[in-house]
């Protein structure tokens, strides 16, 4: 006996929960079927949980940076972080109960889609005319000779550690390693940031993984750039040493692996009639439909790897079945990293405007601002950098980055700019009340409306 819905939506992660919820506002009978906790990636294991124990770390640091306190070392996160908060995440009943008080619809299992339209989880048969896949994605480990056979963490593992390791080596040069380990070192371990790539955050601009691999060295942390790993062994429980390609050796009492991620689609029953696959994911077109009466969201499209434009592509397919129907528009989604500083970017990086041959000039401005601190006596100053790309042609800005203290909070500006393809003119008598982000953006924004009104050459 099979039980029917007007949707169901696979994955309670943020982009499956967002899209449940709208459908039901609508009217609409719903289930939601997830084999783990309601929440997903983010809210268990990655950003949720790292902010909990990295922030409030990172602000006594700087607390001790000021107060001229040279030690790197803060204390564990126990020290810091009461037991509940700390172990508030470490089951989903509360959401469980409150998606189940609207009327929504969890059934938990594994699932299988056996064909467009039906869903089987466990031991119950799901038909549906809409189908919503929003499964995510998973570590990829490397691969590695050796690695296969040792205990090592991935970022879930890293976040439940009961003691801190003397020495902790991070496999990894993206947004989370880096994270990872500036956690780590914080908290006092020694710890080695390893990468194949020759420089960190590889997708963006050069000048971002070069400013944030100064500041990891800066901080303690070692950072190896461009080296292939030949072998990794574990003698023991504890002792991990890994061997580089130009044969020096590294011994650690921990190993973390956070690297690249892959598109969980095993719920697909040997592949359905229209729905494409790549390495990526699961292609989707600008409705974000899959195929015939599905729609994929999130991670697990490989379109980009962000809770907010999980979110984004929740509503594009929620609104898509409800008859709203609306493209995706991914001009300027903002990309942010929470790192220590933090980096934010939108729009297009110096390699795609290369690659567009567009004629643009491109400004950037030095930060320097004086952060005080609740907890210390004193100020010290924060450096960062503010890049922007405009258009010549069209007199608009087609790209932006920072990084700095809190950069995710102001770049919105730019987002709106180039979503919204505002000309640098209005920009440059925009307002912005005081005190506020626009001081940065005034001074590059003026300089970019001279360089435009120039007959200069090609900057970028």
């Amino acid at each position: 006996m099979s039980e029917q819905f007007d949707a169901v939506v696979i994955g309670a992660g943020i982009a499956g929960e967002t899209c449940i919820r709208r459908l039901h506002s609508a009217g609409l009978r719903v289930a939601l079927v997830e084999r783990d906790r309601i929440g997903g990636e983010c809210a268990f294991w990655a950003r949720i949980p790292s902010k909990t124990l990295f922030g409030p770390a990172n602000e006594s640091w700087r607390a001790q940076q000021i107060a001229g306190i040279h030690s790197p070392a803060v204390g564990g996160p126990r020290d810091l972080i009461h037991g509940d908060s700390l172990n508030s995440t470490s089951d989903d009943r509360v959401e469980a109960e409150a998606l189940q008080r609207t009327g929504i619809s969890l059934i938990r299992g594994d699932t299988r889609v056996l064909k467009p339209g039906q869903i089987r989880v466990a031991d119950r048969l799901l038909r549906t005319p809409h189908l919503i896949i929003a499964t995510g994605s998973a570590p990829h480990p490397p691969a590695i000779d050796g690695l296969a056979k040792v205990a090592y963490w991935t970022n879930r593992e890293a976040l439940r550690y009961q003691a801190i390791p003397q020495h902790v080596v991070v496999l990894g040069g993206e947004a989370q390693a880096i994270e990872l380990a500036q956690m780590f070192r914080v908290y006092g371990a020694e710890v080695t940031l390893i990468t194949e790539a020759s420089r960190l955050i590889v997708h963006e601009d050069a000048d971002i993984g070069n400013h944030m691999a100064r500041h990891l060295h800066e901080s303690g942390i070692r950072v190896v750039l461009g080296q292939t790993i030949r072998q990794i062994v574990q003698n023991g429980d504890e002792d991990y040493i890994t061997t580089l390609q130009n044969g020096s050796a590294l011994h650690s009492q921990a190993l973390v692996v956070a690297g690249s991620r892959v598109a969980r689609t095993d719920v697909l029953a040997g592949g359905l009639t229209g729905v494409r696959t790549s390495d990526r994911g699961i292609q989707v077109d600008e409705y974000c439909r899959a195929a015939e009466g599905i729609w994929a969201i999130g991670d697990v499209t490989g379109v980009s790897p962000l809770s907010h434009l999980a979110q984004y592509q929740a509503h594009l397919a929620a609104d898509d079945i409800l008859g709203q129907t609306h493209p995706a528009r991914y001009l300027s989604v903002p990309r942010l990293y929470f790192t220590e500083p933090q980096v934010a970017a939108t729009g297009l990086t110096l390699a795609e405007v290369n690659e567009q041959q567009l004629e643009v000039s491109s400004v950037s401005v030095e930060l320097k601002a004086a952060i005080s601190h609740p907890h210390a006596q004193s100020t010290a100053e924060e450096h960062g950098k503010l890049t922007l790309y405009a258009d010549r042609q069209r007199g608009i800005l087609v790209g932006a980055w920072a990084i700095a203290p809190d950069a995710g909070q102001w770049i919105q500006l730019a987002v709106l700019a180039i979503g919204a393809v505002v000309p640098l003119a209005i920009l440059h008598d925009t307002l912005e009340q005081f005190p506020g982000f626009s001081e940065p953006y005034r001074s590059a924004i003026d300089q970019l409306t001279s360089a435009l009104t120039s007959t200069a050459p090609r900057e970028a």
